[in-house]
């Protein structure tokens, strides 16, 4: 009698089990929120174990516990055992990256205070694992005179463990994106900082407008007002340009800029440099009232303005390149992966198809073994095609990030790559005259290299055509690059939502100071030249 009603117990015990997991399954396919999800593992974890309280804990960025979702509440919380955030044995599941289960221990007699029955809290935790990695802990808990909690629950919180962890890497995916956000957003704050500056001089020194201009790095050396435009007297760039020009202060007394005879009164237009260790990045241009002109206390207050303004526009730019840094940094790790890992990987996959083949054709090379062989050879010729498409993918994938090359070899190695994997991937004749490595910036060969890629890319997918040629031509103070095919070709006047191509060409020619052009008709291939600039 005792067997059977064990018997019934687990098997009760196990549908509800399958209750549980299944409503948690539902609820992720549902797409209800992470944090809803981990409240209701929680909620059913405990009820399944019978345990006092079942709680999730996400580790966050500096390998701190935050308790996410819990289940329960301790009449009284053990001392030393439980924290708000972590706690120790959830600590010691995370390193030993398995389940541990601790306390129920009974105290010595001499140490007790309780009654003779009484244990310690007993704890489960299990640590939750994406990709080999922890990313929180589940911890259960059952109080003084409550079951212990043993090595057999650890099997139900495994059970669980997988959709919280699921849930628990989108919230820490969440969190990082909102961090990248949050960093982004970091971007408009020098805008935010110079618009307060320029309020500032307008407050001290009386001026009726201020802004704030910087001259923007790179071979296009534009003139940007990125702040201020405070006051009603219309900004005017001459005075920051003179000031950008000397890199000194430029003060034009009332009157003598852009007042013509008999017309009305212009005041006076201070204009000071924004300088980075005596070079001009920018500057900031004050308008005086009309019939006033800019003491010594005015000159003394712009001046400490200007350097606070120099300095946040250097500050920034410092971020921006850090981030530009990092995000190439990135790239190349990537690329390296790729090239070292998954192509090897590829390569032999590929290699022990075509070797598989062969020792198949030698063995079965009797007539009679003609069906056979090609029953056989099927799947292995399967293999190897799929290996070569993909080892063309990652070809094509490794010459889509910036390749290494095209800082270390230059860009008519990386254009050589380029080739080769447009040939092995499509199968198009590819006719590349390169010559000799230009001599121009980085900035103008990545460049190029970005528009040959984008060309050749929409070759393969729309042109349908059979030959494309690849020119680089080094000329007196530029270079052109021409890409042409003899596809179907298209209407260039026309307009195409929603693709890019062109629009993003043209913008990449024009950041380096270079020019697009396309020349296309349907039923005649397209040409398109980009030339630029070897200096900027």
């Amino acid at each position: 009698m005792v067997g059977v009603i064990g018997m019934r117990w687990i098997r009760t015990g196990r549908r509800r089990r399958a209750a549980a997991l299944a409503e948690v399954t539902e609820h992720i396919l549902a797409g209800e929120t992470a944090d809803a999800t981990l409240r209701l593992v929680a909620r059913r974890l405990r009820e399944v174990l019978g345990a006092d309280m079942a709680r999730v804990m996400v580790l966050e960025p500096g390998d701190v516990l935050t308790e996410r979702a819990a289940d329960g509440a301790p009449t009284a919380a053990p001392r030393g055992l439980l924290t708000p955030g972590g706690s120790a044995p959830a600590r010691q599941a995370i390193r030993a990256g398995r389940p541990t289960v601790s306390g129920g221990e009974r105290k010595p007699p001499r140490y007790r205070r309780e009654p003779h029955d009484a244990v310690l809290a007993s704890v489960l935790d299990a640590p939750l694992l994406v990709r080999g990695q922890p990313v929180g802990v589940i911890e259960v808990v059952n109080h003084s005179g409550g079951r212990r909690l043993t090595h057999a629950d650890v099997t139900t919180v495994g059970l669980f463990a997988s959709p919280a962890a699921h849930a628990v890497a989108r919230i820490r995916h969440r969190e990082h994106l909102r961090r990248l956000a949050a960093a982004a957003a970091g971007q408009g704050s020098v805008r935010h900082t110079l618009d307060s500056l320029a309020a500032g001089a307008v407050a001290r020194t009386g001026a009726a407008g201020c802004s704030v201009y910087v001259l923007e790095p790179g071979p296009g050396a534009v003139l940007r007002m990125v702040g201020g435009g405070h006051g009603h007297t219309p900004p005017s760039r001459k005075p920051a340009l003179e000031a950008i020009a000397g890199a000194t202060p430029v003060i034009h007394e009332g009157g003598t800029l852009g007042a013509s005879d008999g017309g009305p009164a212009r005041g006076a237009v201070a204009a000071w440099p924004l300088l980075r260790e005596s070079t001009a990045i920018g500057a900031m241009c004050c308008h005086f009232p009309a019939g006033r002109d800019p003491g010594e206390a005015d000159v003394t207050v712009l001046e400490v303005i200007a350097g606070h303004a120099a300095c946040a526009v250097e500050q920034d730019r410092l971020r921006a390149a850090t981030q530009e840094k990092a995000v190439q940094e990135e790239r190349r790790r990537i690329s390296r992966e790729l090239h070292d890992s998954v192509s090897q990987a590829l390569y032999g996959i590929a290699l022990g198809a075509r070797t598989a083949r062969e020792l198949l054709e030698r063995d079965f090379a009797e007539p009679t073994g003609l069906a056979e062989l090609a029953q056989l050879a099927e799947p292995i010729e399967y293999i190897r095609r799929l290996a070569d498409v993909a080892i063309a993918e990652t070809r094509t994938l490794l010459c889509q990030l910036r390749p290494e090359s095209l800082e270390t070899e230059g860009l008519v190695a990386a254009l050589t790559k380029h080739v080769e994997a447009l040939r092995d991937r499509y199968g198009i004749a590819t006719e590349a005259k390169l010559g000799a490595e230009p001599e121009t910036t980085p900035e103008a060969k990545h460049a190029l290299f970005r528009i040959a890629q984008e060309s050749l890319h929409n070759v393969a997918k729309h042109s349908r055509a059979r030959n494309v040629q690849l020119h680089l031509l080094s000329g007196p103070g530029t270079i052109t690059l021409t890409v042409a095919d003899d596809g179907v070709g298209f209407d260039c006047q026309g307009s195409f939502p929603g693709h890019l191509g062109l629009l993003s060409m043209r913008e990449r020619a024009q950041e380096v100071g270079g020019t697009l052009k396309v020349d296309s008709r349907p039923g005649q291939g397209s040409r398109i030249r980009a030339t630029v600039p070897t200096a900027p």
